[in-house]
């Protein structure tokens, strides 16, 4: 299984797959204590997603972001029993500008992203929330013109696993990785 997140320019498309190592997530699981993995304490899972050379570029103006869970044939089923779930995507502005303010702007992901869409909410506390389409993708756009921003995004996904006793149940995963969104070339 693969989280695929795609970049779409006006001139280019950057895919980007990061591998989920399936049967380490389930050994993990069985046998250690990593967290409840609930929704409200998701497993962090960076050392079970491989990043590699596939480290994501900066994030343009007038660009589109889709990201996607994506089940492989050669997965094995003794590692994961039902179809995974891409939860909701995240994004925290983590640059000192923003953050050494009073107060949290109002409307101030607007100025970045296009966030006129039913799947995108803005927390109180300056998160932005990005929940499934009907596709089971999130997916978000760049505006044409904005101030340069460090960005942390999670992606929280799910998956149910069968233990060593036939015992089964769905366990919530977290990605945070860090990136800049830039509007210059």
């Amino acid at each position: 299984m693969f989280i695929k997140i795609d970049l779409k320019t006006t001139t280019q498309n950057y895919p980007r797959k990061f591998p989920i190592n399936l049967k380490d997530i389930r050994a993990a699981v069985n046998d250690c204590y990593l967290g409840l993995g609930t929704p409200y304490q998701p497993i962090l899972a960076d050392s079970f997603v491989s990043l590699g050379d596939n480290q994501f570029p900066e994030i343009p103006a007038e660009a589109e972001i889709t990201i996607k869970l994506h089940p492989e044939k050669k997965d094995n089923p003794q590692y994961i029993l039902s179809k995974p779930k891409l939860v909701c995507c995240k994004v925290k502005n983590v640059g000192r500008v923003f953050n050494d303010h009073d107060l949290i702007a109002k409307d101030y992901w607007n100025s970045i992203f296009d966030c006129d869409s039913e799947h995108i909410y803005c927390a109180p506390e300056g998160t932005l929330y990005i929940s499934p389409d009907k596709k089971d993708r999130c997916s978000i756009t760049t505006r044409k013109k904005f101030h340069d921003s460090f960005v942390a995004y999670s992606i929280m996904f799910s998956l149910i696993i069968d233990h060593k006793d036939n015992f089964k149940r769905r366990y919530y995963f977290i990605l945070d990785p860090v990136m800049k969104i830039r509007s210059r070339d």
